[in-house]
């Protein structure tokens, strides 16, 4: 069977003008088409389909959704198929603004919901709006032409289905599943009320996936996690639950590895024209392989960029593996369910007293992670600058976020004692 792979594309916002004679943006999606035809098919094979990242629209309108599927129609020629998968989620784009502003009630619906104090009062509200007899899909209104158009690949959501799934068979008798999440329940025109900020979206614990046996969970969605409301009590979840992660909305390109998950943050396909103008797009591959007698899962990623002289699409050679085209990441997907889902005992090959000093300094080390989330920004600033914890590309990322570089910079550099006592002495 071999790999399985896709093409990742996200943010192409195609506007009502799109294609006309003047559309400069047609000569961007030409390039996109040749980049596949000429290039894909020698790096990757057995293209399973397309994935939407959001942002499909720019105003959520019906034109606009037309001239989408008939790009995407080009694709799949490109491909040398007549029809092509399409798998796709909102974005905050594909909402319609006109029906937040004009309607009373979806408005106050969506302010409810935002107002929730935490996670769990935001999920109850959430369900008394789509347990309502008399208007379940009230929420939903606004992204009605998006579900249209997601209608054709069966992608549509709504108060019965708030996610969608799709599998795939991998080697090794596993199953790639594929999980469309929805960050876009309380989008509106209010989102950059406050210029250069960002309104924070919902996303529901309904929408975590369950535990499957012999499944990798890939989940697509558009805002990215620091884009989340209480993102600290449900983002644990995700990454043991959600093992390649793929968002969108930032326009940058951004890789995020740990032992327990992959997050990549796509780049614009089609973005707004402006300084930083820069269009992306990804080819991802899958594949499941035996080693030492766990199943792992390589993801094989072909990070796409726009040429400086704008004439075709290359690789993207900050974001690849040194000498190649493509960055590789590999999870062993059966330790990391034993490691979440056994108790340590059961799990564990170590002897006993070996078994508890490993327990003993995950725990620990946990501790401290909380410790340091606990505190407050600037505390945080504090610490990270005087053990020289500090790197550029932490910008723009949450705290849980940085969390997980900086825990293990600390360990890289044997500070785990000096990161502990300055955290205590902050909290005195």
């Amino acid at each position: 069977m071999g790999e399985i792979s896709f093409i990742h594309l996200s943010d192409i916002h195609f506007r009502r003008t799109s294609g006309n004679s003047y559309d400069i943006d047609s000569d961007l999606r030409n390039a996109v088409l040749m980049d596949i035809k000429y290039n894909l098919k020698k790096d990757v094979g057995n293209v399973n389909g397309i994935l939407l990242g959001g942002d499909i629209a720019f105003a959520g309108r019906e034109d606009e959704y037309k001239i989408a599927n008939s790009f995407l129609k080009e694709i799949a020629v490109s491909l040398g198929k007549e029809e092509c998968n399409i798998f796709c989620v909102p974005g905050n784009h594909d909402v319609n603004q006109d029906i937040t502003r004009q309607s009373r009630s979806v408005y106050v619906a969506q302010c409810d919901i935002d107002s929730a104090q935490n996670l769990d009062e935001a999920d109850w509200l959430l369900e008394k709006y789509m347990l309502d007899s008399s208007n379940s899909n009230l929420l939903y209104k606004p992204v009605e032409q998006y579900n249209k158009f997601a209608e054709l690949y069966a992608c549509n959501i709504d108060s019965k289905k708030p996610i969608w799934e799709k599998y795939f068979e991998l080697d090794n008798n596993m199953k790639l599943k594929l999980v469309g999440l929805n960050s876009c329940i309380i989008s509106n025109h209010d989102d950059h009320k406050e210029k250069g900020i960002d309104r924070e979206m919902i996303i529901g614990q309904s929408q975590i996936p369950k535990y499957e046996e012999n499944i990798v969970c890939v989940s697509l969605c558009h805002h990215p996690v620091e884009f989340w409301k209480f993102v600290d009590v449900i983002q644990d979840r995700i990454d043991k639950r959600i093992d390649v992660q793929l968002y969108g909305h930032k326009h940058e390109q951004a890789v995020s590895k740990t032992q327990e998950r992959l997050v990549i943050n796509a780049g614009a396909t089609q973005p707004t024209r402006g300084k930083d103008w820069r269009p992306r797009y990804n080819w991802v591959s899958f594949e499941c392989f035996l080693k030492d007698n766990d199943r792992h899962i390589r993801v094989k990623t072909f990070p796409r960029v726009l040429s400086d002289d704008r004439d075709r699409f290359t690789p993207d050679k900050d974001n690849c593996d040194i000498g190649k085209n493509y960055f590789i990441y590999e999870l062993n997907i059966d330790k990391k369910r034993k490691k979440n889902l056994y108790d340590y005992e059961q799990c564990s090959c170590l002897p006993k007293e070996s078994r508890i000093k490993e327990i003993n300094l995950e725990e620990m080390t946990k501790k401290i992670g909380y410790d340091f989330l606990d505190l407050s920004d600037v505390q945080r600033l504090e610490i990270m600058s005087e053990l020289q914890l500090i790197h550029n590309e932490y910008k723009g990322k949450s705290a849980s976020q940085i969390l997980d570089f900086v825990m293990a910079d600390v360990k890289k550099k044997g500070y785990l004692d000096k990161f502990y006592k300055l955290i205590k002495k902050k909290q005195i």
